[in-house]
């Protein structure tokens, strides 16, 4: 593609000397020959600092937000100034691609817990209704017939458009994807028009990013001026007020919840009961906890808002797995995601409801990342639990020692948790002292198949330690 035909379809006329374009990145290690690189401060450095490797990469033009690089630039090859790089990046992005943003149904996925649970049960029965869906979450992304790991819950602009580009090139009618608060507010999915929006639900999460729970909010609330069809939950207090401003968003609205227009009614013995227009209705599925009552219906309502038949979409929802997840990786042994205050509250509560002796829960909390949670998730742990594990998440740059500190500053009687750092011991710890009739949580790693500790990654699975310690035995 002409540099001048990219810029333009990402709204910049340029009149200044053409050269052919063949990528576009934000990344100088991923510059090659002829790319057309953009260079912008972001929150650890500063992609200004990399010009000068771009360029002996073999970078074609610069798209820069410092004026120090425009000058030094300009003349030598060609190089545009924009407050706007973000979003001009992801539009050359979309373009670069052939925006196949405007010929896939996308469906967007926002809220603080449940998208991806939302994203995987909207990619399974869309695929159950023969219609093609792929999918781009926190896990994993592609098709049903070809999944690979995902690194990011909302990739970078560079990439997000060229998996939509292969999603359609695949064959796929329907995309569902996840879409972060870092995503919005980072201009990532700016191009595109949802055919469809989910809110599930907001809480305290992201607050080393955001400056507070309503500035995470508005990062939020910026999908649903872009989508043409939109579910919210009508029991959550952000919810509400997203339905209250239902007059200045440009798509229509329909709600759930026990307050919502898909009311729900009960949830219980894997059946969902919930009314519409004055009609009940029943849904049977194989997934726990009333949380997931609200993720189903955030699917349900969606697709019934976007013209699928109700009768249809009843029977589909059994056997629908969610990698880490309430996944059960043993008799009595959960494995979750959860790493907020609310979604660790809402998955114990749900655990007590099942378990008939004690709950025993392992977890800790990220490095690097919102500490005011920590001591919140302590006393969660421990007011939901027979017993508290404390042990590392991802501590990343910081001592895992003074994580633990602040979860245990949080709990009354902090000397009856046992704090065990090293996550695979703190796991064999959990299964042993585990009964007959207990129930194990092990949280906040879920699906990850790593652990971050001091800038390195290592390979770490809670699954598989606790297949290795069942095995073993």
């Amino acid at each position: 593609m002409r540099l001048s035909l990219l810029l333009r379809k990402a709204g910049i006329e340029w009149k200044g000397r053409d050269v052919e374009v063949t990528s576009v990145t934000e990344d100088s290690r991923k510059v090659v020959p002829g790319a057309v690189f953009f260079a912008f401060k972001g929150f650890s450095t500063d992609g200004n600092f990399f010009v000068n490797e771009a360029l002996k990469k073999g970078a074609v033009a610069v798209i820069t937000d410092s004026t120090d690089t425009f000058k030094k630039l300009s003349g030598r090859i060609p190089v545009i100034f924009s407050r706007e790089a973000r979003k001009i990046l992801s539009r050359a992005s979309a373009a670069f691609y052939g925006n196949p943003e405007k010929e896939l149904k996308v469906i967007g996925i926002t809220g603080t817990n449940g998208k991806t649970t939302t994203a995987y049960l909207l990619f399974t029965v869309l695929n159950r209704l023969s219609v093609k869906c792929g999918i781009i979450s926190t896990v994993e992304w592609g098709t049903r017939d070809e999944l690979a790991p995902s690194s990011m819950t909302t990739p970078s602009p560079t990439e997000l458009f060229k998996k939509l580009s292969l999603l359609k090139k695949r064959g796929c009618e329907f995309t569902v994807m996840e879409v972060s608060s870092h995503g919005l507010e980072l201009e990532r999915v700016e191009p595109i028009e949802f055919h469809g929006a989910v809110f599930t639900n907001l809480s305290r999460d992201h607050l080393d990013f955001h400056r507070d729970i309503y500035s995470y909010f508005l990062a939020k609330e910026k999908l649903f001026f872009r989508s043409c069809t939109s579910s919210i939950n009508a029991d959550d207090s952000f919810g509400k007020v997203l339905l209250g401003l239902k007059g200045i968003f440009p798509g229509s609205l329909v709600s759930y919840g026990k307050e919502g227009d898909f009311k729900l009614i009960s949830f219980s013995k894997g059946l969902l009961r919930f009314e519409l227009n004055g009609k009940t209705y029943k849904l049977p599925t194989d997934l726990k906890g009333e949380f997931n009552a609200y993720n189903i219906l955030a699917a349900l309502s969606l697709l019934v808002a976007i013209g699928f038949d109700i009768e249809e979409l009843l029977p589909l929802w059994r056997k629908i797995r969610v990698p880490g997840r309430l996944e059960e990786a043993a008799p009595g042994v959960f494995i979750d995601y959860a790493h907020t205050p609310d979604a660790l509250e809402k998955v114990l509560k749900a655990l007590r409801k099942e378990s008939k002796g004690r709950l025993i829960t392992v977890f800790g909390c990220g490095g690097d990342r919102d500490r005011g949670k920590r001591p919140q998730m302590g006393k969660i742990a421990e007011e939901f639990s027979d017993a508290v594990v404390v042990t590392s998440d991802n501590p990343r740059s910081e001592p895992p020692e003074r994580i633990a500190e602040e979860i245990l500053s949080g709990m009354k009687e902090a000397e009856k948790a046992v704090v065990i750092l090293d996550r695979e011991e703190a796991i064999k710890h959990a299964l042993r002292i585990k009964k007959e009739g207990d129930t194990v949580l092990i949280a906040g790693k879920g699906h990850e198949t790593y652990q971050e500790i001091k800038g390195v990654k290592y390979h770490f699975n809670d699954r598989k330690v606790v297949e290795q310690f069942y095995g073993n035995r």
